[in-house]
């Protein structure tokens, strides 16, 4: 006759105890046991008998008393469940447990840091934290350990739309298109068979896209009286001059260091890191920057930047400056810092270069990587001609 046994309460499993050379096993009935161990420690197992080559079998359900006497029941009696089907409880929670690793595997937020690892390189380091910050802000507090198949417009646009009620529209498309970006990234990848979000951002509202103003070509030689005579530090006009002549962006003039130059070749080397889009841009320098370097060098050579900061020598200056001054000149609206590149663009197609040497004077990409490459190569001797004309068009119209 089979032995009965009472079922445990929960004060005998409180007070339960190890003892030197006992069973330290106190059976509940049907498989459930609770084993003691000498560290104190308490952890409930079940017994069962294999359902195919009826081995008799122990899995673990936790420790007492994070796993109740209740909980311990509830576990037991699904695995009882499974055993009437013929499965076996270790193989099918080891199969829940690597469907829920791959699971978290596949979150938004998981498929996202896959993403940004694949983004390293492809721009810089700068850049692709300032994305990743911003998803960090606005994005993955909400649907961040979402599954990333359940990721849909509906979901995505919560916290877009969040953003946008902030009157920060420019930020909330610009999430959108990185939500976009990670979600086509997850197709290309195999992790999703399409992406259902690719129209998501036409739910939100658009600012009305304002270019860098810059003044007509023939307004260059007012405004070039004006930077003349402007009431700003001569270190900062040479930096405006300096932006002007080689057409690059703001940081990177700001930014520029004296390793980067070959006076002797006349050229500039930005390093990838310090440029937009991640790759080296060699810029050929005109007799006017030159000269200009050549007078900075005497005054700034003995340190690390071109542009140092007033009373912080060992950091640049701001990427801000020429911004600033030509505002304090009155050019708000009219003409600002990034705009002296348009400036220059407006200007080389007014002498019919053509469109590929224009572009690869502002680094502007005209193809893939490789023709970009290439590019730059090839043409360096032509951009060596257009920054010469662009310069002496400036210094013809800077003459009273």
């Amino acid at each position: 006759m089979a032995r009965i046994i009472q079922p445990l309460t929960n004060t005998q499993v409180e007070k339960a105890k190890y003892i030197q050379g006992g069973t330290n096993e106190l059976n509940d009935g049907k498989g459930l046991f609770l084993q003691l161990f000498p560290t104190g420690a308490k952890k409930w197992r079940y017994r069962y008998n294999h359902p195919q080559t009826k081995a008799r079998t122990k899995i673990t359900i936790g420790s007492y008393p994070a796993v109740s006497l209740a909980q311990a029941r509830v576990k037991r009696d699904e695995f009882q469940a499974l055993l009437a089907q013929q499965i076996d409880p270790q193989l099918h929670k080891t199969q829940q447990e690597q469907e829920e690793k791959l699971a978290n595997s596949r979150t938004f937020r998981a498929v996202a840091e896959k993403w940004r690892e694949k983004k390293q390189g492809e721009i810089t380091d700068k850049t692709l934290n300032k994305y990743w910050r911003s998803l960090e802000l606005h994005i993955f507090p909400f649907i961040g350990e979402y599954p990333i198949n359940e990721i849909v417009p509906t979901l995505a646009l919560i916290p877009l739309k969040r953003v946008e009620e902030r009157n920060n529209i420019d930020m909330a498309q610009r999430l959108a298109m990185y939500i976009n970006e990670i979600l086509n990234f997850a197709v290309n990848g195999g992790i999703l068979s399409f992406n259902p979000c690719l129209k998501m951002g036409k739910n939100l509202k658009r600012v009305k896209k304002k270019n860098n103003p810059h003044v007509k070509t023939e307004e260059i030689p007012q405004l070039l009286q004006d930077i003349e005579n402007a009431k700003i530090q001569p270190q900062t006009r040479a930096l405006v001059y300096f932006q002007l002549l080689t057409m690059v962006r703001p940081g990177e003039a700001s930014e520029a260091e004296w390793a980067e130059f070959d006076l002797d070749k006349k050229l500039w080397t930005i390093p990838a890191e310090r440029m937009k889009a991640g790759e080296a841009h060699i810029v050929p320098l005109s007799s006017q920057v030159i000269a200009l370097l050549e007078q900075l060098q005497q005054i700034t050579g003995r340190f690390k930047y071109v542009f140092p900061k007033r009373g912080h020598i060992h950091e640049p200056m701001s990427r801000d400056s020429v911004r600033k001054a030509l505002e304090r000149m009155g050019y708000k609206e009219r003409q600002t810092a990034h705009g002296l590149r348009g400036l220059a663009r407006t200007y080389l197609a007014e002498q019919s270069i053509t469109h590929e040497h224009a572009e690869a004077c502002l680094a502007h990409k005209t193809g893939g990587n490789v023709s970009l490459a290439y590019n730059h190569a090839t043409y360096i001797e032509q951009r060596k001609v257009i920054m010469q004309l662009w310069a002496d068009f400036i210094e013809q119209a800077r003459k009273p």
